[in-house]
């Protein structure tokens, strides 16, 4: 698939959107509940079904890079790349600071494993194996191949300080649902959830920069990096808890931004607000 014409390979693509658009009925009615949740009635239903589908192809396309990006050096890749506020990250390295990048499941986030590793420092990141040990096996190799590494969620916390301490730089997308036992609640997209708060512990811990970064789809397999300003622990006051709740809700308010700037590129089909308003997903 890889050596076809890439109007080729985006025409095939956009037929299995159609397809899954068309069978997937369980998470389009998630992401629908989502929408109204969190738009309610300020846009209308068209645009509603237009954001499902829309991000449908930004998750298909996504698969597609996963397959192609490990066969492609550096260079290669920047091609598909454009940086916005480069000098945000490249200053952090060069004051030698410790390096928190926060995500949402938005765009092609997969890039902190590609591009972020190949053309700044090495990333380590937290997740789940693959039920799939074929996939999982293969995704293992390719984040080797660009210089990351992924770390199991449970008791991940010491790979983390241990990963900062030698200068990698740590990759987390936290905008995934999380329980009342383990989040804190705050806001995120206007509504009231649970939000994990490890990032922001984690950087007044070891007085980490947290950089807020989103990977835009423009075009099929062309993308935008956007560099946020920083999140510096030192620019805060007060004792460790009120810190870290400052830096929590400053997180997601950035990442609500991005979502909202452009709704699309967002991974509505999960269940992010069951842990207070489960009743939307009945």
């Amino acid at each position: 698939m890889l050596a076809l014409p890439t109007k080729l390979i985006r025409y095939f693509l956009d037929i299995v959107v159609n397809i899954v658009y068309l069978v997937d009925i369980k998470h389009k009615k998630i992401a629908k509940a989502n929408l109204d949740f969190v738009y309610e009635n300020t846009i209308d239903e068209k645009r509603k079904y237009e954001i499902i589908k829309n991000s449908y192809k930004n998750l298909v396309y996504n698969l597609y890079e996963f397959i192609e990006n490990p066969t492609l050096d550096l260079e290669k890749i920047e091609q598909k790349i454009t940086v916005q506020n480069e000098d945000i990250i490249l200053n952090a390295i060069k004051q030698d600071r410790k390096i928190i990048l926060i995500s949402s499941h938005y765009g092609n986030w997969e890039y902190i494993t590609s591009f972020i590793s190949l053309k700044y420092k090495p990333t380590t990141m937290v997740g789940r194996k693959l039920e799939n040990k074929y996939l999982n096996d293969e995704m293992e190799q390719n984040r080797i191949k660009h210089n990351s590494e992924m770390l199991p969620k449970k008791g991940s916390a010491k790979g983390l300080v241990k990963a900062l301490k030698s200068g990698r730089i740590i990759g987390l997308a936290i905008d995934q649902h999380i329980n009342s036992k383990n989040g804190v609640l705050g806001y995120f997209l206007k509504k009231q959830t649970y939000l994990i708060d490890s990032t922001a512990r984690l950087a007044v811990q070891t007085n980490a920069l947290i950089i807020p970064v989103a990977f835009i789809k423009d075009d099929f397999r062309q993308y935008t990096v956007k560099f946020e300003n920083p999140i510096d622990p030192q620019d805060f006051t007060g004792s460790k808890d009120e810190k870290i709740s400052q830096i929590l809700q400053l997180q997601f308010d950035i990442l609500t931004k991005q979502i909202f700037d452009k709704p699309d590129d967002w991974f509505w089909q999960h269940r992010r607000f069951k842990a207070i308003n489960n009743e939307i997903y009945n």
